[in-house]
């Protein structure tokens, strides 16, 4: 990967998960100077940080922090900030799913956990970022969507209506901080492949699968090409865009 986002500052939250893992070594592979890894288990990003350093010399900080919580949030990237000097790059992708039920069958329980973390996270890391940025120069605000957001991904209501929440989020954003040189766009993945889908019996995602029209399900690596383009000065001229990443699985929907 080539050096595109060389002396960069980032922050990118849910770190410790597959896809922000992705993210963040994909972020190192491309020259960031430093990155802040974010995530509720400061185990998980720990193991993220171990990777990047055996192949980037970039300043690292893990962060452990509930996003849900919009104080405690906003004291840890002011603390960021602090440390590297501004953010350039944040990287909003914590995330949870509820149990899969149709909606008369769904918790409200499940229902206010996922729009807490969902949505109500990213917009406390949003506005963090954002408060960093405003009067520093900018930066590039990637948020995390998905094709559950705007398809009829059934049997996870609350995932999906989080999502779409996100999305719209995002384009507020973008034209409410243009002026500030702050772009904000949005990654909406379709479904890829983890090591949770390992413990799934065989063939349970057939049904899935087939809505894939490429044929294939997503790897993280590929879909955090998205972010590292997003954040990058290629696409200084990009903001409020959806990009969507999902092997043609919304075509049809």
């Amino acid at each position: 990967m080539t050096n595109t986002l060389t002396g960069k500052r980032a922050v990118v939250t849910g770190a410790g998960g597959a896809l922000g893992s992705a993210i963040a070594l994909s972020f190192a592979e491309a020259g960031v100077a430093s990155i802040a890894l974010v995530d509720l288990d400061s185990n998980a990003a720990n193991v993220t940080a171990a990777s990047i350093k055996e192949s980037s010399d970039a300043s690292i900080e893990v962060v452990a922090l509930d996003v849900t919580d919009h104080d405690a949030t906003a004291k840890s990237y002011q603390g960021i900030a602090e440390t590297f000097g501004g953010i350039d790059i944040s990287v909003n992708n914590a995330g949870v799913v509820a149990p899969s039920a149709r909606i008369h069958n769904t918790h409200p329980d499940d229902l206010r956990r996922v729009l807490e973390v969902n949505f109500t996270g990213i917009f406390n890391t949003m506005k963090a970022s954002i408060v960093a940025m405003r009067g520093a120069g900018g930066g590039s605000i990637v948020n995390t969507g998905s094709v559950a957001g705007f398809t009829n991904w059934t049997h996870n209501s609350p995932y999906g209506a989080s999502k779409a929440a996100v999305i719209q989020l995002s384009k507020i954003a973008a034209a409410e901080y243009a002026k500030d040189k702050i772009r904000v766009n949005c990654v909406s993945p379709g479904t890829f492949v983890t090591s949770f889908h390992d413990k799934m019996p065989e063939g349970a995602l057939d049904g899935v699968l087939a809505r894939h029209p490429l044929g294939r399900f997503g790897v993280p690596d590929e879909i955090a090409s998205a972010y590292v383009y997003l954040a990058s000065d290629q696409t200084d001229w990009i903001t409020g865009t959806n990009l969507v990443f999902d092997g043609g699985m919304s075509v049809g929907s």
